[in-house]
């Protein structure tokens, strides 16, 4: 197959791009940086007047993976600008492309996160239901996005990531700061809820979504088994051979992280209705498994 997509740089991007070359695909990566050409992957310039060239080219899928990291840095009036226009601007820009393509793509896989949804602790937040949005720049960050995307008039699936793990990227590295320092453990009350999944599942869940038509709308990219704060503390600290003991107060987390602090100390407890209702099966559906992969040799 032919794929049109975005973000090919990126953690979730560069290891999808991995598994589609190995599975033969030809890949159409738009970039804002000039890169060569290599096997398999042909760099097309956009985003700075450049109009990629794609006449004569059938492309099967999209997926936008575009958007500036949300943790990276400190949520300032101009850091949420910018994380709301690179996702909102880069989809609308991406869906004029889809536009003129032709023939049409049978499908556009569109990047979402779970932030969409109201904190709760008690609240199951399922894919295959209406939910209230939440009320904060998280979830209106993914209102706009998602609605970027619905108007490219294919079918088009909304992967609403939960908490990514990976070793070279994801939640993970800075979630395992602190247990190298000994003060692992509850952040807040840890209470909160991580619906968190294994890069590896992230990967095997778009492919799944590419092989799969009868996919579509919203669809929770989380393990079936999300757990509180404090139990992933534990679970990590036992991993890392490592004390979780040492509870860090919402204050201090607030004072380090400013807003993006939400990311830590709320959370949703969301779950694949989706993805199992189609039978996908997890590499890693219990955080002790994935812990285990991740931490091991690294």
């Amino acid at each position: 197959m032919n794929i049109l997509m975005t973000g090919g740089t990126g953690f979730v991007g560069s290891h999808l791009m991995a598994a589609l070359l190995g599975k033969g695909h030809t890949i159409y990566c738009l970039t804002r940086q000039d890169k060569e050409d290599t096997t398999g992957v042909h760099y097309l310039k956009w985003l700075d007047g450049s109009v990629p060239h794609l006449d004569g080219v059938a492309i099967d899928i999209c997926v936008n993976l575009a958007g500036a990291g949300i943790a990276d840095k400190r949520w300032t009036a101009q850091r949420k600008q910018l994380i709301l226009d690179s996702r909102v601007d880069a989809t609308t820009e991406f869906v004029k492309i889809i536009h003129n393509l032709h023939p049409k793509p049978r499908l556009l896989i569109n990047a979402s996160a779970i932030g969409v949804y109201p904190t709760s602790q008690t609240t199951f937040f399922l894919d295959t239901e209406e939910h209230a949005a939440a009320d904060n720049f998280l979830a209106e960050t993914v209102i706009s996005w998602e609605k970027a995307a619905r108007a490219a008039g294919i079918r088009t699936v909304f992967t609403r990531f939960g908490l990514i793990l990976g070793k070279d990227g994801g939640s993970l590295p800075l979630l395992t700061k602190q247990f190298a320092f000994l003060i692992g453990g509850p952040l807040g009350d840890g209470n909160q809820w991580y619906s968190w999944i294994h890069i590896d599942d992230v990967i095997a869940v778009l492919l799944f979504v590419m092989d799969h038509e009868n996919i579509e709308g919203a669809v929770n990219v989380t393990a079936p088994h999300p757990v509180q704060q404090k139990k992933f503390a534990e679970l990590l600290g036992q991993a890392m051979n490592r004390p979780a003991k040492v509870a860090t107060p919402k204050t201090i987390v607030r004072l380090a992280m400013g807003e993006r602090a939400i990311l830590l100390l709320e959370g949703q407890r969301a779950y694949p209705q989706k993805l199992l209702n189609q039978n996908f099966a997890f590499a890693f559906p219990k955080i002790e498994d994935a812990l285990a992969d991740l931490i091991r040799d690294s």
